[in-house]
């Protein structure tokens, strides 16, 4: 079978299942009422989704990059949550196919794929945003493993059930920034653990959470890959989640952008639609416009990534034309929509709570800005 072909088949699989089970309407209602919608998640595993990209030998489901993205893509049609949670277990899960030990790979990689095990990953911290390279939150080596101090915050999907949070902490403290951080699993339910649901003004599907960690200890098989290389590990996860979350909001915008267009045919002002005004046509003229080109970037960094070839800058890219794509989409169709979309009870208001965080969340604009520039030679 053609990729064309797979990626069709795939493309129509996710949208019906956003049609049927978790449109935004749903996660509308799942938003406001702080729900996790664990039956979906659990189709989503059920269909092989999360190891997409990854071979059939490896515990994957075969397919390749550019399939990935599709499903996200169709996600992001019922909100930028959904994606966020699936990105973070399936971006997670090939930072333990590819440096994780047999016996990590045997015990999670089954337990992953089919829903039993999901993933977050604590970075941030008080002090350490985008600065990440800088965190301060301490694994001391012990004869038996490690003992664990510090704080994370912004945490998404860290308190849901069955998670296993990939946590960056320091275990070489001489070491300057990025040489002396290593990754280490950590199940919520340790002794010394403690989580914080953060009240956000959205992404309330999956929930942000703050990580407390007081003197937890864990085992030496905690640790995946190599000691101390854990900023190499999550500089190579980074790219593809990236180009995930913004494939989302490329999904997210055409929803918004769609349900616009309808509306502004239907919607009569001074005896005409009001889409019939040229002010209201060229701008969801333009909005489309972005919204394609945006969406072909997106799918050229996944070409890039199924050739093996490095795709940081394209992912960046990605990730600034999209997020801000979706936050401007979000405001100029609240404001043509009128006071309708300031209700409670319409989807835009869902969308632009999520859309003002998606220029910050997996790495804000202006960062994304400094990796595309050293990519072309610059020195920001």
């Amino acid at each position: 079978m053609s990729s064309w072909l797979i990626e069709t088949a795939v493309r129509e699989a996710a949208r019906q299942l956003v049609q049927n089970e978790c449109d935004e309407w749903r996660c509308l209602e799942w938003d406001r009422a702080r729900q996790y919608p664990k039956e979906v998640f659990d189709r989503i595993a059920a269909l092989g989704w999360y190891g997409i990209g990854i071979p059939e030998e490896q515990g994957g489901s075969g397919g390749t990059a550019s399939d990935l993205l599709v499903v996200a893509e169709e996600l992001g049609r019922g909100s930028t949550d959904l994606v966020a949670c699936f990105s973070l277990t399936a971006s997670g899960l090939r930072t333990i196919v590819t440096h994780g030990s047999p016996e990590q790979k045997a015990r999670l990689v089954p337990a992953i794929m089919n829903g039993d095990v999901r993933l977050s990953i604590a970075v941030t911290e008080p002090a350490a945003g985008s600065d990440a390279a800088s965190l301060q939150t301490s694994a001391r080596r012990t004869a038996d493993g490690y003992v664990v101090n510090g704080q994370k915050t912004f945490c998404e999907a860290a308190g849901l059930p069955g998670t296993l949070i990939q946590l960056y902490a320091r275990t070489d403290s001489s070491a300057t920034k990025q040489h002396g951080i290593s990754m280490l699993l950590l199940d919520p339910a340790t002794p010394g653990v403690t989580l914080r649901r953060l009240p956000t003004m959205g992404r309330n599907i999956t929930g942000v959470y703050e990580v407390f960690l007081d003197q937890v200890e864990l085992p030496a098989e905690s640790l995946v890959g190599q000691e101390n290389e854990g900023w190499r590990q999550l500089s190579a996860e980074l790219p593809l989640e990236r180009l995930i979350i913004s494939a989302g909001f490329v999904g997210a915008t055409l929803q918004v952008l769609e349900d616009t267009l309808r509306y502004v045919k239907e919607r009569e002002q001074f005896g005409r639609p009001i889409g019939n005004f040229q002010a209201v046509a060229h701008l969801l003229v333009d909005l489309f416009t972005r919204a394609e080109s945006t969406r072909l970037l997106v799918y050229r960094g996944g070409e890039l990534a199924d050739a093996g070839r490095p795709y940081e800058k394209e992912a960046s890219m990605a990730k600034i034309a999209s997020s801000e794509l979706y936050a401007d989409a979000a405001r100029y169709c609240m404001q043509l929509h009128g006071g309708y979309a300031y209700i409670e009870e319409h989807p835009l208001t869902m969308h632009y709570a999520d859309s003002v965080i998606a220029t910050v969340a997996g790495g804000a604009s202006q960062i994304q800005r400094n990796i595309v520039a050293r990519q072309l030679g610059l020195k920001p």
